[in-house]
C-alpha cells in the first residue's frame, strides 16, 4: 500500500485523468499485476506476439501509435522501436514504468490522450458531445501513422464516463463510445492491431464487456485471460476475459 500511495503522488498526470479517478487505477492496475504476475503472463505474452506480427505486415515503418500503452505491461515496446523510426504512447496516465522505459529509447514520446473524448463532458456531468466521435479521428489524421494498436482499451473506454454519469446522461453512452472507438480503427490511415478483451467469465452469467457492440470481423487470435484467480476477487471463484485480436488492414 505504501508504495501504491508512492507511485501515486509521483506519477505526473493531466487533471483531466486524475479527477476522472484514472491515475489511481492506472497505479491499481500495476498492483493487480504484481499480485497476480503468473496468471496475467499468457495474456501479456499473447497480446505482444500478436503486436509484434501486425507490425510485421506495415509496408511502411516510420512511426507507430499505440493507444492505451499505460504501463506497457502488454506491449512490445523494444521491439517494436526497433522496428519502425518513431513510437508514439498514447494514453490519459502514463505511470513511472513506462515513463522510464521511454526515455531509454530513442524515437520513442509520450502523448496525453483522451481516446474517449468523453472524459470533460462526463466530468462536468453532461453526455458527452461531438468531441466524443470526433476525438481519436482528428488526433490520427494529424499523425499519419504507419501502424496503430488499440491495446486491451476498448473494453475500458466507457468504465470512467459511465462512472461519472447516471440517468439518461449514461443511456446507452457504454454502447456508443465502444462503437465510435472501432469506427475509428476502422476509418484510420494506417493498419490497426486491436487487442480486446470481449467476454467476462465467472460470475452468474457471461458479461459482455463491449456492450452490445460486435467486432469488425472475426479475430484471427483468441485466447483466455486468467484475470482475477482467487482471491483476487472472490475466495472461492476465478474471474477470466475472453480476449480477441484483430488486424485491420485499411
Amino acid at each position: 500500500m505504501l508504495l501504491e500511495l508512492c507511485e501515486y503522488l509521483l506519477t505526473p498526470c493531466p487533471a483531466l485523468a486524475r479527477r476522472a479517478g484514472l491515475k489511481r487505477e492506472a497505479v491499481a492496475i500495476r498492483a493487480r499485476h504484481a499480485r497476480n504476475r503468473l496468471a496475467w503472463r499468457p495474456h501479456l505474452e499473447a497480446s505482444k506476439a500478436f503486436m509484434l506480427e501486425c507490425a510485421r505486415r506495415c509496408p511502411r515503418q516510420d512511426l507507430a501509435v499505440v493507444l492505451g500503452s499505460g504501463a506497457l505491461l502488454d506491449v512490445p515496446l523494444h521491439e517494436l522501436a526497433g522496428m519502425f523510426k518513431r513510437v508514439i504512447l498514447a494514453d490519459v496516465v502514463h505511470p513511472l514504468s513506462a515513463r522510464w522505459q521511454a526515455r531509454t529509447l530513442p524515437g520513442v514520446s509520450l502523448a496525453h490522450l483522451d481516446a474517449s473524448g468523453a472524459l470533460e463532458d462526463a466530468l462536468a456531468g453532461r453526455e458527452p458531445g461531438d468531441r466524443a466521435g470526433r476525438a481519436l479521428p482528428d488526433y490520427l489524421d494529424s499523425l499519419r501513422p504507419d501502424f496503430i494498436v488499440s491495446a486491451n482499451i476498448l473494453s475500458q473506454i466507457p468504465l470512467a464516463p459511465l462512472a461519472l454519469l447516471h440517468g439518461a446522461a449514461a443511456q446507452g453512452l457504454g454502447a456508443r463510445l465502444v462503437r465510435e472507438h472501432l469506427r475509428a480503427l476502422e476509418g484510420a490511415p494506417a493498419p490497426v492491431c486491436l487487442i480486446t478483451d470481449t467476454l467476462r467469465l465467472g460470475g452468474e452469467k457471461p458479461l459482455d464487456l463491449l456492450h452490445g457492440v460486435p467486432l469488425p470481423g472475426t479475430p484471427e487470435r483468441t485466447w483466455t485471460w486468467n484475470i482475477a484467480p482467487r482471491p483476487e476477487i472472490s475466495p472461492d471463484r476465478d474471474y477470466s476475459h475472453q480476449v480477441a485480436g484483430l488486424f485491420l488492414p485499411n
